[in-house]
């Protein structure tokens, strides 16, 4: 898989390794962190700053990146299946091995709507960058079925431990002003302190339509899928930083993107 041009854009030509070393962090090691996925002129800082959680010298197995597809809705989730993805920086090895047993469990496709999405890739640079590993596992959710989605968690239980890390790719709130935003946006921060699915999903979609805001969470049905992964387990879940596009000086403040830094810890 090659990096599709038109995400260069939202790379915005801001270096991330400038960014990583501008935006230090306490090192946690956690077992999975929230990121978000827009243009570096926006998120980069909050991207850079959770990064900046995990141990460089630490090499994980896979790094596992949830995202949920912003273009198209088809069943279950999908995985990449081509040898490496060739980024700008360098190709990344892709486990096929595991990406077959997925695909064998029938909750999974094959390589579908990759290339439209940026959501993976806008991620890739900083994993690229920071995190000492043998192949990544690119998975983009496309169900909001909660069945279905239990069943995606379900497949991708057994690879949750100490030798992966698991990336969950998301921005928090879309479109309201900056205020509002914020309200929002904590919000939803707190619904993932609880860690608790249940109320999570009876919340998560509060509000749509009312003050320009058009989610709370835009990857909420790949973190649906880690807090079913692990809704019994004790993390210590750490905000690592908060912004809105309202802060960059290339946006207003009347229609506003929410980012956070969410990182889950053992405990």
């Amino acid at each position: 898989m090659k990096f599709n041009n038109t995400s260069i854009s939202f790379i915005d030509g801001i270096d991330p390794k400038e960014l990583l070393e501008k935006n230090p962090s306490d090192i946690t090691n956690p077992r999975c962190i929230i990121c978000p996925h827009a243009g570096y002129i926006f998120s980069g800082n909050v991207a850079a700053s959770v990064f900046n959680t995990i141990d460089s010298n630490k090499e994980y197995d896979n790094v596992f990146i949830l995202s949920t597809s912003h273009t198209t809705n088809y069943r279950g989730a999908s995985c990449l299946t081509d040898e490496f993805y060739e980024t700008p920086y360098g190709n990344m090895s892709i486990n096929n091995h595991i990406n077959k047993e997925l695909i064998d469990s029938g909750f999974f496709q094959d390589n579908k709507n990759y290339f439209l999405d940026h959501t993976i890739e806008v991620i890739l640079p900083f994993i690229y960058h920071k995190v000492k590993y043998k192949s990544i596992v690119p998975i983009m959710v496309g169900d909001i079925g909660t069945t279905i989605l239990k069943h995606i968690s379900e497949e991708l239980k057994i690879y949750h431990n100490f030798n992966n890390l698991f990336i969950i790719s998301s921005d928090f709130s879309h479109y309201p002003p900056y205020d509002l935003a914020v309200k929002y946006d904590n919000e939803t921060k707190d619904l993932i302190l609880r860690h608790d699915p249940q109320n999570f999903i009876k919340n998560i979609n509060n509000d749509l339509g009312y003050n320009n805001l058009a989610t709370r969470m835009c990857g909420w049905s790949s973190y649906l899928v880690f807090l079913y992964m692990t809704e019994n387990y004790n993390f210590d879940i750490e905000v690592i930083r908060y912004m809105n596009s309202g802060q960059s000086t290339y946006s207003g403040t009347d229609r506003v993107v929410g980012y956070f830094g969410i990182t889950f810890n053992s405990i």
